[in-house]
């Protein structure tokens, strides 16, 4: 099983670097991700991606856009996120941070993370009748996506506990379903999703307690230099928004209703609101980078064979912008 494993995963990088390299051939001349007044925003419809759904909902990326015409792109999963930001087809993305990673690799680092945006809310969630990781020996536990970042969290435990697990990647609801009918012993996967899945079983790992300040990135806000060459007020106008969006959060303890409606707006499903508080507890949302925690998955993912390419963890990274912004902030703050 080892040796097969060891195989996929070197034809998996292989069609990686070979994706890569014709993503970046492919991506757009400097100045054309924005030569029109769009804004086009890409993010997914779960509470991971709070931020951008409050916004979304109360108006303020439109707010803070004024001579722009925001448009919305929803995604169901990271590479068609990032698919969509390196070809030119949207100009800021909502990924979690093993994506933004691969996305500034495959694009010759010509992709920034630009703030932070959720973190915590991932976990190892098992059946009842495993009480230790050392029972998930043989087992078959799920991930999301190959190579996503709850896939780099659960293989780099794994490993790091001597754990021979067979690992499948299927959606998040696929997951939901396994589980309850006893097909898989457990899942990697983040809120709602650990909260929902409780009903068939019991946290084993809180991701949290595997990072030393207790917290991880687990949603990034990144976009193109283009953009922030060619369009700086509109980098500095998202980011306006996205702490703004993230401050309301942070003030307003019944956001919750507002997440619930806009979820149920874009997917047609509406999540019931006590477990949409139970999911939100795990979480907290922040527009600080997290580089930390960015530089640990790269490194998990290094060890793993996913991510395939020496790199500067700081290159990554664009905050002028925020920094700026936050000073801006602070000043009023001692003004008032």
């Amino acid at each position: 099983m080892r040796g097969v494993n060891r195989y996929i995963i070197i034809v998996v990088a292989i069609v990686i670097i070979v994706t890569a390299s014709t993503l970046a051939a492919t991506l757009p001349q400097h100045g054309s991700a924005t030569r029109d007044d769009r804004v086009r925003i890409g993010f997914f419809a779960n509470v991971t991606h709070a931020p951008a759904l409050i916004a979304k909902a109360n108006g303020i990326f439109e707010d803070e856009l004024r001579g722009y015409k925001v448009e919305y792109k929803v995604f169901n999963a990271g590479p068609d996120a990032i698919l969509a930001l390196l070809t030119g087809n949207i100009d800021f993305a909502y990924v979690g941070p093993v994506p933004a990673l691969n996305s500034y690799i495959a694009s010759n680092g010509s992709t920034k993370i630009i703030a932070g945006v959720a973190a915590n809310g991932a976990m190892l969630v098992v059946r009842d009748n495993i009480n230790s990781i050392y029972d998930m020996n043989g087992r078959v536990i799920g991930s999301p996506q190959y190579a996503n970042t709850q896939d780099v969290a659960l293989k780099s435990y794994l490993a790091d506990n001597g754990i021979d697990a067979n690992v499948i990647n299927a959606k998040n609801r696929e997951l939901l379903l396994l589980l309850a009918n006893g097909y898989i012993d457990g899942a990697w996967v983040p809120e709602p999703w650990v909260t929902r899945m409780l009903r068939y079983g019991k946290v084993l790992v809180d991701e949290r307690s595997l990072w030393s300040d207790g917290i991880f990135a687990t949603t990034v806000l990144i976009t193109t230099d283009d953009v922030i060459d060619g369009k700086r007020e509109v980098v500095d106008g998202v980011l306006r928004a996205h702490t703004r969006s993230i401050e309301f959060i942070e003030s307003n303890g019944e956001y919750a209703i507002t997440l619930i409606e806009e979820i149920a707006e874009l997917t047609g499903q509406r999540l019931d609101r006590d477990m949409m508080n139970d999911s939100l507890k795990n979480m907290r949302f922040t527009y600080e980078p997290m580089q930390e925690s960015i530089q640990g998955y790269y490194e998990k993912g290094r060890r793993l064979g996913l991510i395939t390419s020496d790199i500067k963890i700081h290159d990554v990274f664009y905050t002028e912008p925020l920094e700026n912004l936050k000073g801006i902030r602070n000043n009023e703050n001692i003004k008032q």
